[in-house]
Formats: C-alpha cells, structure tokens, sequence
C-alpha cells in the first residue's frame, strides 16, 4: 500500500508539469472514476493511480509521440501515424511501467486502451475510459454523455457499447477514420452483448473498408 501511495504522488507531481488545462480534465475525470469505483467495488487507490497517469503525453505535439512511441517499441499503425494522439495511452502504459515502477496489468491497461478501448477490459480499464469520456465538461458539450453516464451506473458494458456507438456514427458524420483497433473492440462488445442477449450477431460481414 505504500509503494502504491508513492507512485500515486509521483504520477500527480509529473502530470502537474502539464498544462492547466489538462489538469483540471484528469481532475474531473478523478471525481467520475472515484464515483464510479465504488459503485463496483473497485479499489479506490488504483483507480485514482490510472486516472492521473492516463493522460500524461495527451499535450506532446504528434511528432514527439510518435518519437516516443518508437523508443518504448508501440506498434504503430497507419491509424496511429495519421493521428498521432492517439499514442498517448500506449506511450503513458510503458512509461508508468518502466520509470515509475508500476506493475499493476489492470492500471496499466487503463491507461493504455482509455482512448479507443480494447477487445477484453478489465473493470478498472472500462471505468477510466467512461470517465473520461463523460466528465463533466465533456458532457457539457457533448449532451448524449449524460445518457452513457447513467448506462455506467447499471451497466459497464452497456455504457462502452453506447459509446462506441456514438463514436462510430460520429467518425462518419465527420468522415474520420476508425481505428482497427476500436473497430476490433467494439466488434467483440457488439457479439458479447448479443449472446448474452440470445441474440445474433449483427457485425458478421461488415467491411471496415467500405462501411
């Protein structure tokens, strides 16, 4: 319990290097995890290490993540290279691993899969990725984060498939790319949550390609 205690001090001291800005997110964020956790009986101590180590590199300019995601050996697809800041949850994962000492696979992952998601979350990795994504001023400006919100209180699950949702029909709207790693991911939510429903698939034949 100590050590974790040390590394919580020393992941917020580096990521108060950051800008004001980012800052006050990753504290809005902490507020929803915190919420979050113990509405599922998470430790509350390693919930709020991911938290304040999830966006450290979110503010390095693309060129410098994609440098450190080299270094750290990230595979880095093409999805990566067009938009870089996508990076920055791998790049924090290796970082918090390898300078920081952190061992815990579950922080880690939530470090690593908040932005895009990943194909089998543990609990504390499907917290921090929703609470990032509905914090407060998020929900703000995005209303229908106030809806997947509610959804993570009765359902993680349910409230990532929401969400992948949303982000899909967005990407189109603004003609973005999927990244095939989110598309892998939500492809397995979509089949999980439909035989758990009894129902059939609905992804079978689907080309990311053409949508």
């Amino acid at each position: 319990m100590q050590q974790l205690a040390a590394q919580i001090a020393a992941v917020r001291a580096e990521l108060e290097a950051r800008p004001e800005g980012l800052v006050r997110h990753v504290e809005r964020v902490l507020v929803e995890a915190l919420d979050l956790a113990a509405r599922w009986d998470l430790d509350p101590a390693r919930v709020e290490l991911a938290t304040w180590g999830h966006d450290l590199f979110r503010s390095f300019p693309p060129d410098e993540q994609l440098r450190l995601a080299m270094e750290a050996g990230l595979p880095v697809v093409e999805a990566d290279r067009a938009e870089p800041v996508l990076l920055h949850g791998p790049i924090a994962a290796a970082v918090l691993r390898d300078r920081f000492g952190v061992l815990d696979d579950e922080a880690l992952s939530a470090v690593r899969d908040h932005t895009i998601g990943g194909r089998h979350m543990p609990m504390i990795a499907k917290v921090i990725l929703l609470a990032d994504k509905f914090e407060e001023r998020k929900r703000r400006r995005t209303p229908v984060m106030r809806e997947v919100r509610r959804l993570a209180w009765r359902d993680l699950d349910l409230a990532l498939l929401c969400w992948a949702d949303w982000k899909w029909v967005d990407e189109r709207e603004h003609g973005w790319l999927t990244h095939p790693d989110h598309w892998g991911a939500r492809t397995e939510w979509v089949e999980e949550h439909h035989r758990e429903a009894g129902l059939p698939g609905r992804t079978a034949g689907f080309d990311l390609a053409t949508g």
